[in-house]
C-alpha cells in the first residue's frame, strides 16, 4: 500500500459511526502502529471535555446550538446519504480528505459516546494530520498550530472556512501544540479573532477538547450566516 492508500484508510476509520452500511470497521482501516497511535493522541487530546456517562447515540451536542441540542438530527443525516455514500466510495486520498474538510454530515456526530460534545469529523481530520507528521518523524512536541494556505501537505489542515486555513506542523505559526486546546490558544502569536467576535475568542480559551473547539468554531460562522 502507498502512502495515499494509508491515508485513505485514517480518514475512514471512525466512519462507521454515521451508521450507514459501507462503512469499513475500525481495526481494518488501520495499516501500522503509526496510524493508531495517531488515532489514540487525537481521542487523547479530545476526550477531556463535559464527560457524561451512558449517551443513547452518537449525535454530537453543540455549545452553541444549544438549542438543537434536543432536536433528533436523523432528518439532516438522512438529507446527507448520498454525501455519505461518496466519502465510502472516494478511493482518491485528497479529494477524500477535502470532501471531509467540507462535510456537514460528520460534524452531526460526537467522536465518543462518552464525550457528546467531541466532533468526528475534527477527530478524522487530527488523525490524519497527526499520522502524517508522526510519519515524516515529528513527535507532538514539534508541532505548531499554523495559519496558512500553503502547508507541507494538504493531509495536514484541520480547519478550513472561508477566512482561513489552520494545519499541524513543524514551522513555527501561531502556537506551539498543546495537548488542551485553550493551552495553545492561548498561547498563539497572534489574535485571529476579535472586535464582535471576542465572545468566541474567550469560549475558546476555555476549552480543553481539540475537536470541540474546532466544532465550535464551525457552528460560530454558521450562527453569523445569514
Amino acid at each position: 500500500m502507498g502512502e495515499d492508500s494509508d491515508i485513505v484508510g485514517i480518514l475512514r476509520h471512525d466512519m462507521h459511526k454515521i451508521r450507514i452500511a459501507g462503512a469499513p470497521s475500525h481495526k481494518d482501516s488501520f495499516v501500522d502502529s503509526c496510524s493508531r497511535e495517531a488515532d489514540a493522541m487525537a481521542a487523547f487530546i479530545s476526550r477531556n471535555f463535559l464527560k457524561e456517562s451512558f449517551k443513547d447515540d452518537l449525535y454530537r451536542e453543540s455549545l452553541v446550538f444549544q438549542t438543537q441540542n434536543l432536536l433528533n438530527p436523523r432528518a439532516l443525516v438522512n438529507q446527507h446519504r448520498l454525501e455519505a455514500a461518496q466519502l465510502f466510495g472516494e478511493v482518491d486520498a485528497f479529494q477524500l480528505h477535502s470532501t471531509i474538510l467540507g462535510s456537514q454530515l460528520l460534524n452531526l456526530f460526537a467522536e465518543a459516546r462518552d464525550f457528546p460534545y467531541t466532533s468526528l469529523k475534527y477527530h478524522i481530520l487530527l488523525s490524519c494530520s497527526l499520522y502524517y507528521n508522526f510519519k515524516q518523524g515529528y513527535k507532538l512536541r514539534d508541532l505548531y498550530l499554523c495559519e496558512t494556505n500553503s502547508p507541507e501537505s494538504p493531509f495536514q489542515i484541520i480547519y478550513q472556512d472561508d477566512a482561513r486555513t489552520w494545519a499541524l506542523g513543524p514551522q513555527k505559526g501561531m502556537a506551539k501544540v498543546h495537548p488542551r486546546f485553550y493551552t495553545t490558544w492561548e498561547r498563539r502569536t497572534y489574535i485571529s479573532f476579535g472586535g464582535e467576535h471576542q465572545i468566541l475568542d474567550e469560549l475558546l480559551t476555555s476549552i480543553g477538547s481539540w475537536t470541540v473547539a474546532l466544532a465550535t468554531i464551525e457552528d460560530f460562522w454558521a450562527l453569523l450566516k445569514p
